[in-house]
């Protein structure tokens, strides 16, 4: 707002000035200040002004100009008037004008219309440059805030990373384990498979043996029967 104030402020004083122009505080050229021969003048700030056919009041009209109408200076003679060329619609019309009313720039209203253009031009642009200065604010608090989540989510990502370094670093390690342990049980099944081996070694050893036992205890047995067969009862004479 103060920067706008500023720009108002400045706006006001260079109306002033051209206003005043327009006053006669900037007055136009007089006989002696006329431009020299070849260079184009401009109607002053009077409504009209009469361009007569000679030098001097006396020769009659032949256009009225409009101030601010545009002349080229053909010839100036010592009694203070200009021979000049004006073009309009395409048609050139050539003439005399007292010199007084000449004067070597636009008059004060086309400067203060040209002044006033150009102003609104910059407090256009001006307002343009806030319109956007205001969006790229409103950008940049968006990309800050996304920054900030960005930054965290990096956070906690990194939290996320260095877990899983450690967990990855106990499943190496459990792994590890793991594999002595396969190794361990695969050994211990080899020894169990060997101690079935021997032990059903041992039971066929075991079975043979009773079998081998109980087969010569059988057939002691059925020796000793007949070698050592007890006498039988002597039947009487009277008995059949």
């Amino acid at each position: 707002m103060t920067k706008f104030s500023n720009f108002k402020s400045v706006k006001r004083a260079s109306l002033s000035m051209l206003l005043a122009a327009s006053i006669g505080i900037i007055s136009p050229l007089n006989a002696a200040q006329a431009a020299e021969k070849g260079y184009t003048n401009y109607i002053s700030d009077s409504l009209e002004v009469p361009m007569r056919r000679g030098a001097g009041y006396k020769f009659k009209i032949s256009r009225m100009l409009k101030s601010g109408e545009a002349v080229k200076i053909l010839e100036v003679d010592k009694s203070g008037w200009a021979q000049v060329q004006y073009q309009k619609s395409g048609k050139t019309y050539i003439g005399w004008l007292p010199s007084i009313v000449l004067q070597n720039q636009p008059v004060a209203i086309d400067r203060l219309a040209a002044q006033i253009k150009k102003t609104t031009d910059v407090e256009e642009k001006y307002n343009a440059l806030q319109q956007e200065l205001s969006t790229l604010k409103t950008r940049f608090e968006e990309t800050n805030s996304q920054l900030s989540t960005t930054k965290q989510e990096k956070f906690e990502l990194g939290k996320e990373l260095e877990r899983l370094k450690e967990i990855s670093s106990n499943a190496v390690e459990l792994d590890e384990q793991n594999q002595q342990m396969k190794m361990r049980l695969t050994q211990l099944e080899n020894q169990n498979t060997i101690m079935k081996e021997q032990i059903d070694q041992s039971d066929d050893s075991v079975k043979r043996q009773w079998f081998l036992t109980g087969g010569g205890v059988l057939l002691l047995g059925l020796i000793l029967g007949r070698f050592f067969r007890p006498p039988g009862k002597r039947k009487k004479w009277g008995e059949l």
